[in-house]
């Protein structure tokens, strides 16, 4: 097959009456047959497309189907990155499976019908069983009892495991004992690991050989970040001659700042040191086989020591009353950290020369390079190095006692062109969210896709029936001085909203602060008792929404990822409540330079800034209560400004639904009472119970 027919395929896959039909409950949806021949002419045109594709749309397939046939018929491969794992799980467990049954059931496809498919982590996620086995030989000289046990309890279940990933552990294990044995090391090689067994090495090879490779976008990032894509000069973005799609696109840029960025955080510098040598257990790597002498444990000890007041003298000095300081001038504290490390890192090399064995000497090489992957960063930082990225100090944000420093770059746009867009392959980035007011300018200067073609498609659901929308007029503003909420006044407004919603609700905030008030407020509500409330924090994110969705009458509170990435169809999500509409803290150093760039540029930092980010948020909160075309429900914005600032404006036309209307806290407070408390069981409530 040429690669201009590739197209005229893909339309006759998804037009009405097409090949796609023989599929079980496939419906002809001309947004997803527009969105597939978009994708098949990128693919086959090597060429960026930028499409927002609403909801139920059905946009996976619509760029699976294409792309896995681009693959195998080009013999070349397909690299899809998301941010969730739930939507990696859906292509493995939904998607792949359908397109296999597709193609098997065609006879112009089936051809096809034997791809192969590989989902890829990072190394640190994989058992190496050479590892394994010489931490087993070792484990008097590098574990106490307990974590011995725990040693064995890792050799117990590599016997049975099929992935050797540490997230089907099926026991807790501690991050001290698994760095011991992951794949994340020189030591785990081709030549140690050839006899295939190794997990790391398995699904590496698996992923060489498939069509289609999965993998997250943090993943994707931190490898073209560390150099690990194809050569400058080489087509393909992983592999050569790949092609790639970006779903949940509207993250890239956050979550590439984040990777092509810094941070150092002393309680991983800490851990990082001590596994070449703890002074305290008195054990470590360099003590093995009688490997050192009392001053190369003094070296490693006084490494760590220098490092721990680094961290100690940033926090007594800047985050003493803050959480987050900016740092703009060089050798903003003094520190003889970097020369500690730099006396470790000559040790290292010492001992690596020295060393029985080539596998020792490879593991030790590896904590020469993380060493001096710690003292790079730090210097970096310590001296501001780059006028194109910011660089912070943070402290954990509930205990205050986690301390990082930090870089990102300010605009993340020259490094995707370089290592994405000018790669001369396919490329598709595709999310629900996308453009602002019709518009994708903005999103496609943030990520450097310059030229690149783009469409928007919206939702075949009936929004203006299905989804009700209510505007709080007269909520309290956040405090200018604070910035946060009166939370009593909030907490009524939810509180009311949910005693009359029979089904689940969604409760988003943009400052943990306010989630935490609120929570304590409605945990002791008479009208909400009987009434689970799942709290962000509270367990791990995956455990509070499965709870949620199968309780289907509960309230789950939630602020940063709750606002995206969560798909609950039916009336366990029956209504979405926006406590305050979703701009970034101005104040963080990031978001600060990002504006102050503008501005340098002559450019309005709150309509370039913060308003189109804001916007995409919010599209992406209201998403979460539309999943099916059955699913009805509410949206309460709880922030009166949508109303009474000029910028609202920019927000309601970013509502799907027609069906608005406005509501006051004054009124709507006479209007409750206890009789509504069993509401959520009943299932009754009027249109009378709203005061409109």
């Amino acid at each position: 097959m040429d690669r201009e027919s590739l197209p005229q395929l893909s339309e006759r896959i998804f037009c009405d009456g097409g090949y796609a039909a023989v599929l079980p409950n496939f419906e002809h949806r001309p947004e997803q047959e527009k969105m597939a021949l978009y994708c098949a002419q990128a693919f086959a045109s090597d060429s960026p497309l930028l499409f927002e594709a609403g909801t139920g749309v059905g946009k996976s397939l619509a760029y699976l189907v294409p792309g896995i046939i681009a693959a195998v018929r080009f013999k070349r491969q397909l690299v899809v990155a998301t941010h969730t794992i739930a939507l990696q799980q859906q292509i493995i467990e939904k998607d792949i499976p359908r397109i296999r049954e597709l193609f098997s059931a065609c006879k112009a496809l089936e051809d096809c019908a034997d791809f192969k498919e590989a989902i890829l982590l990072g190394r640190a996620n994989y058992l190496c069983t050479h590892r394994l086995k010489r931490a087993l030989a070792e484990k008097r000289e590098l574990f106490d009892t307990e974590e011995s046990a725990q040693l064995e309890s890792i050799a117990d279940w590599a016997t049975h495991t099929k992935t050797g990933l540490f997230e089907e552990l099926p026991y807790g294990i501690s991050t001290e004992v698994w760095n011991w044995v992951n794949a994340d090391s020189s030591s785990c090689s081709q030549k140690n690991c050839s006899d295939g067994t190794c997990f790391y090495r398995n699904a590496r090879a698996k992923a060489a050989s498939a069509q289609i490779v999965i993998l997250n976008h943090s993943l994707l990032f931190s490898l073209l970040a560390g150099g690990g894509g194809t050569d400058p000069d080489c087509r393909g973005i992983l592999f050569p001659d790949d092609m790639l799609v970006l779903d949940e696109a509207h993250l890239v840029p956050d979550v590439a700042s984040e990777c092509f960025g810094i941070s150092l955080s002393a309680g991983g510098v800490s851990t990082e040191l001590k596994r070449i040598y703890d002074p305290r257990k008195k054990r470590g790597l360099i003590t093995r086989e009688g490997l050192s002498e009392f001053r190369d444990r003094e070296i490693v000890a006084e490494a760590i020591s220098s490092c721990e007041k680094f961290f100690s003298d940033a926090q007594k000095r800047y985050l003493e009353e803050r959480k987050t300081v900016r740092l703009s001038s060089p050798d903003w504290i003094s520190t003889d950290a970097p020369q500690k490390l730099d006396s470790l890192i000559r040790l290292l090399d010492s001992l690596s020369q020295n060393a029985k064995s080539e596998s020792l000497a490879a593991e030790i090489k590896d904590h020469r390079r993380r060493v001096s992957g710690i003292k790079n960063s730090m210097e970096d930082c310590l001296y501001i190095s780059d006028n194109d990225y910011v660089y912070w100090l943070e402290s954990d944000s509930i205990s205050g006692h986690k301390i990082n420093v930090n870089s990102a770059p300010i605009e993340v746009a020259d490094k995707l062109r370089k290592t994405i867009f000018s790669k001369e392959t396919g490329v598709v980035l595709t999310s629900a969210t996308l453009a602002v007011g019709g518009d994708m300018e903005d999103f496609s200067s943030r990520i450097g896709a310059d030229g690149a073609e783009s469409c928007i498609c919206d939702s075949p659901f009936d929004y203006d029936n299905n989804m009700r929308v209510l505007l709080n007029i007269d909520s309290p503003e956040p405090d200018k001085n604070s910035r946060k909420l009166d939370c009593r006044s909030l907490a009524k407004n939810v509180e009311a909203l949910c005693a009359r919603e029979r089904g689940g609700t969604l409760v988003l905030f943009t400052s943990h602060s306010d989630l935490r008030a609120t929570a304590e407020i409605l945990e002791n509500s008479e009208i909400l008792r009987g009434r689970n409330i799942y709290v962000q924090g509270r367990g791990r994110r995956s455990e509070l929404i499965k709870n949620f969705a199968e309780d289907g009458n509960s309230i789950l509170l939630g602020t940063d990822t709750f606002w995206t990435g969560i798909d609950v169809p039916g009336p366990a999500l029956s209504q979405v409540i926006i406590t305050r509409l979703p701009f970034e803290n101005f104040t963080h150093p990031l978001i600060e330079a990002r504006m102050e760039r503008a501005e340098s540029l002559g450019q309005n930092a709150f309509t370039k800034i913060s308003l189109p980010s804001a916007i995409i948020k919010f599209r992406q909160g209201i998403g979460r209560l539309i999943r099916s075309s059955t699913d009805k429900g509410t949206v309460a914005i709880l922030d009166s400004r949508i109303i009474s600032k000029g910028y609202g404006k920019n927000f309601v036309a970013a509502i799907p639904s027609r069906n608005r209307e406005r509501f006051s806290s004054s009124e709507f407070d006479k209007k409750s009472s206890l009789k509504n408390r069993n509401s959520h069981t009943t299932g009754d409530w009027e249109e009378e119970d709203f005061p409109f």
